[in-house]
């Protein structure tokens, strides 16, 4: 599946090699290679996800808020449960320098510099597929906030790891049209979901490239369904959005 993954240097400039899609549907590769510039489609925007699993513990709900203005300011709360007034909640912040986070259940906070990368990792005299990709704005690693903005990675990592089809288009998002991808029993590093019945379903957006669904199924059950409730693109955003208040019995911690 390598014909599949996106190659192109994405360090190397700040505009979208491909500007927007042809109106017919596009080839895997293509979509792919749009998919990965995505975070170039925009300079700010605010995005709701609803993420749902279900596990042996039953259904779970988590809410992520995510407010992203280039270049380095970025913003991701994460509730979990049912929205309103619980301390159930951690906030990550970020202003490409300094990075923030509140885990409000503990009542601890952090405030450190962004980890140095590893030197010569973005080398252009590397082959492109070992260079290292860096993101015009930083979001938290691992999370959905940071594989539905930037999902470059994704593409690489899990959708080219296995059979991918293009299964047609739809609404998703509220009103948003969105390419439906199928990608059988993808690779991963998680041995309990690494089994041959599973595959996704993803929604990516024909207007940005963004992934607005993700469906997790093993074998005709769902275990995940993560969906962007709602999406603004340039929205003004003040730099207040990108701070954290603490209360006075909040502890800093490094």
């Amino acid at each position: 599946m390598h014909e599949l993954i996106p190659v192109a240097d994405a360090t190397a400039t700040r505009t979208p090699t491909i500007v927007a899609l042809e109106a017919d549907a596009p080839s895997l590769s293509d979509l792919f290679a749009f998919m990965a510039e995505a975070e170039l489609r925009f300079e700010s925007l605010r995005m709701r996800i609803l993420d749902r699993t279900w596990t042996t513990r039953g259904e779970m709900l988590e809410t992520l808020e995510v407010a992203v203005r280039h270049p380095g300011f970025a913003r991701v709360v994460r509730r979990r449960g049912d929205a309103g007034l619980n301390r159930d909640y951690d906030v990550w912040v970020s202003d490409g320098d300094t990075l923030q986070t509140l885990d409000a259940r503990s009542g601890t906070a952090s405030v450190r510099p962004h980890r140095n990368r590893v030197r010569g990792a973005a080398d252009k005299d590397l082959p492109s597929f070992s260079r290292v990709w860096t993101p015009r704005t930083m979001l938290p690693p691992k999370t959905l906030a940071d594989t539905f903005v930037h999902p470059r990675g994704f593409c690489r990592n899990v959708l080219s790891t296995g059979p991918v089809k293009l299964l047609g288009s739809a609404r998703v998002a509220g009103d948003r049209a969105a390419f439906l991808v199928r990608a059988d029993h993808p690779r991963t590093s998680h041995v309990l979901t690494d089994r041959p019945d599973r595959w996704l379903e993803v929604g990516v957006d024909r207007m940005t490239g963004m992934i607005l669904l993700l469906i997790e199924h093993v074998g005709d059950r769902v275990t995940r369904h993560a969906e962007v409730a709602d999406l603004e693109l340039d929205p003004s955003l003040p730099d207040e959005v990108f701070s954290i208040h603490l209360s006075s019995d909040t502890r800093v911690i490094y």
